[in-house]
């Protein structure tokens, strides 16, 4: 299944998994848009009590803070099992990378995170998580 709010794409697999895109045209996410987006996660991912994953692609825009926040203060899922972020810029891996680090000195429990160049290695890693999970 696929959803699309005002500046994403939101693609449903298998029920277990979500996938955030950025819409080809935007130039840079509001947090209008980013609440808009959360809300149609969070509604996906409530929808069953499937394990879910993530799966994140950071495109080479400007994002601002307060739409940034919107996705970084929210709490994880009790039934998200993993997160993976994709992008083929090496600056926004690199800027991903130092979320990562420092989320993790923030929330040392949290679900596995990684970053990956292919949506297709995203995918695998996920699965292999997933089917890994009740």
């Amino acid at each position: 299944m696929e959803f699309e709010t005002k500046e994403f794409v939101i693609q449903f697999l298998d029920e277990r998994i979500l996938i955030m895109k950025p819409k080809e045209n935007l130039k840079s996410a509001t947090k209008e848009g980013a609440v808009e987006c959360l809300e149609k996660m969070k509604e996906l991912t409530n929808s069953n009590t499937n394990s879910k994953a993530i799966i994140t692609h950071v495109a080479s825009l400007y994002i601002k803070k307060d739409a940034m926040r919107v996705f970084s203060d929210e709490p994880t899922h009790e039934d998200m099992r993993c997160s993976a972020i994709v992008s083929t810029s090496f600056i926004a891996r690199n800027m991903a990378g130092i979320f990562l680090r420092m989320r993790k000195r923030f929330i040392p429990n949290d679900i596995p995170m990684q970053i990956f160049n292919t949506e297709e290695a995203a995918l695998k890693w996920v699965y292999s998580i997933l089917d890994s999970t009740p």
